[in-house]
């Protein structure tokens, strides 16, 4: 019960800050898994710019989330935060699995 509720504006700015570290990592790490990536076998390489692509539509699910936020009233942006939550671990896990590609 201890729990201070969260404001709408105090989630959302944490939430960007978060994503917005999250893609300025994800370019420079993108960039290397590249250069590696034209070193391998074509169909190694296909199967790893599918990863890309499913990190590309995922990070736009996320900043769709954080548009609906940041759009959203205060009495249902807290509805709203669960998809945002999910849609952050989605884009985590397929980032983390593009990163074991090459390991």
């Amino acid at each position: 019960m201890g729990e201070i509720m969260e404001t709408k504006d105090s989630y959302l700015k944490k939430m960007k800050a978060k994503f917005d570290d999250l893609n300025y990592k994800w370019n420079i790490e993108r960039n290397k898994l590249e250069a590696k990536a034209q070193k391998v076998k074509v169909e190694v390489k296909k199967k790893f710019e599918e990863k890309l692509e499913n990190i590309e539509e995922r990070r736009e699910q996320m900043r769709q989330k954080l548009d609906q936020i940041d759009n959203a009233s205060v009495e249902v942006w807290s509805d709203i935060k669960e998809g945002v939550d999910r849609a952050w671990q989605s884009l985590n896990e397929a980032i983390k699995k593009a990163r074991s590609y090459f390991d």
